[in-house]
């Protein structure tokens, strides 16, 4: 099965941009044209909506760059830090890319009563099909997202915490039309 982004590539783009402040929106900004130039065909540098997400007890603001069946890229992250469940994917892996910031987590089921490695800026981190984390997200972390497989597996749990628990309607009404933009980009 052949994908259109590369993880190694974005962990480039990640380990390249964490030198960019935070302030003024400049590490994303810059994060995004970075994407925009590996791949022109697929990521829109024009300045995206900041949508609010609660998935898992996680609570952020997301940025959607790319979606299509078998792939989606986001930017992920919170100002004043989060913490949660990550997910269960069993046809999705879900890579991380730390801009800004850290990332503490754990393994849900393994034996460890100690935390994986703490996700640095210019790190990466990987949630294989099947497993799960609790996860920390700490105050002014922002990471790159990239989810490969069955991607619309995963739309239930990032929209049912935001939809059912929080009862923001208006979150899942945005996130419904940027993935529409997203899809119809796709197509021209």
């Amino acid at each position: 099965m052949r994908y259109k982004i590369d993880p190694d590539v974005l962990h480039g783009v990640a380990r390249e941009a964490v030198d960019v402040p935070l302030e003024g929106g400049r590490l994303i900004t810059r994060t995004v044209e970075l994407l925009a130039g590996e791949y022109p065909d697929l990521i829109d540098p024009s300045p995206g909506r900041w949508i609010g997400s609660r998935a898992g007890g996680v609570l952020g603001k997301v940025r959607f760059l790319y979606f299509s069946p078998r792939e989606y890229v986001v930017i992920f992250g919170s100002p004043t830090g989060t913490q949660g469940f990550s997910g269960r994917y069993k046809h999705v892996d879900i890579h991380k890319f730390l801009l800004a910031g850290q990332i503490d987590s754990y393994d849900l089921e393994s034996e460890d009563t100690v935390p994986l490695p703490t996700l640095l800026p210019g790190g990466r981190t990987c949630l294989q099909r099947g497993r799960a984390r609790g996860l920390t997200i700490h105050p002014g972390s922002w990471h790159l997202e990239y989810g490969r497989g069955a991607v619309a597996t995963t739309l239930p749990f990032a929209m049912v915490d935001t939809l059912l628990v929080s009862l923001e309607f208006e979150s899942v009404r945005r996130s419904t039309v940027e993935f529409a933009k997203l899809v119809r980009r796709r197509r021209k």
